[in-house]
């Protein structure tokens, strides 16, 4: 993985950050010559199997003094499959992430590593709460599920062992945890939106659909968040549902 600080003028708010994260994308895709970590296409432009390709985290940490108005000030890109030397060359080369109106904002790389290397919980040192390993979570950007609540003919729930309704939010959270490697949460809690610049941000707040990518969230594109508990601890990051390669999604530590 590596990490950035925003380092420019005006930088864009964490309401955001799929707009911005699909940006940086391209910007990675273009300066590594399609590579397929940051594409998510083998060189056919066939779509990869699985999530080893990079992911696009944002970060707004008040410890840096520069969350007023709830701007992102540092990115992490992250791959599971990790970085060769070609993109890697990429990741260094990125010091300025253009929009397509011409604004550009400025990134300091400040390093590459593993998600341990940067993960915690105290911003004041810039480390990362999506990076750390810890039981509970809490959810930072909101979950977009991937599929449609299930009902009978009826119009009736239909109903897991559990009693959770079958593609409801909840429901998709533990499945997509599952496909992700960690173990089913001990509890969930749904909680109703974020902090960010001082005040309460609620889901829907934020962007929630890519301008350009394919797919579109279940139902009427809702963001969620929960509060998430696991028997033991895991390492993070914790990011799942529809748009999770561009920030959606993510979760953060809870000490």
């Amino acid at each position: 993985m590596a990490r950035y600080a925003l380092t420019g003028q005006s930088p864009p708010r964490l309401t955001e950050t799929i707009i911005f994260a699909e940006t940086a994308h391209r910007a990675l895709a273009e300066l590594s010559n399609g590579s397929p970590v940051f594409t998510g296409c083998d060189r056919s432009h066939k779509p990869l199997q699985g999530h080893g390709h990079a992911h696009i985290f944002c970060q707004s940490n008040r410890g840096q003094g520069q969350d007023g108005q709830g701007e992102i000030t540092h990115i992490t890109v992250y791959a599971p499959v990790g970085f060769r030397f070609p993109e890697q060359w990429a990741l260094h080369r990125l010091k300025e992430i253009y929009d397509e109106k011409e604004s550009g904002v400025q990134l300091a790389l400040l390093g590459l590593g593993r998600p341990e290397d940067f993960g915690g919980t105290d911003q004041e040192k810039n480390e990362c709460p999506l990076l750390a390993k810890s039981r509970s979570w809490i959810s930072r950007m909101p979950f977009l599920p991937t599929r449609h609540p299930k009902v009978t003919r009826a119009g009736v729930p239909k109903r897991d062992a559990r009693g959770l309704q079958i593609g409801s939010p909840e429901h998709d959270l533990r499945r997509l945890l599952r496909l992700a490697g960690f173990p089913d949460p001990a509890d969930v809690e749904p909680v109703p939106c974020t902090s960010s610049g001082g005040r309460d941000v609620p889901w829907h707040a934020f962007i929630r659909r890519r301008e350009k990518g394919q797919g579109k969230p279940a139902a009427d594109g809702a963001g969620y968040g929960f509060r998430i508990r696991f028997a033991e601890q895991v390492q993070g990051p914790v990011a799942v549902g529809y748009g999770g390669h561009f920030g959606m999604g993510g979760f953060y530590s809870i000490n």
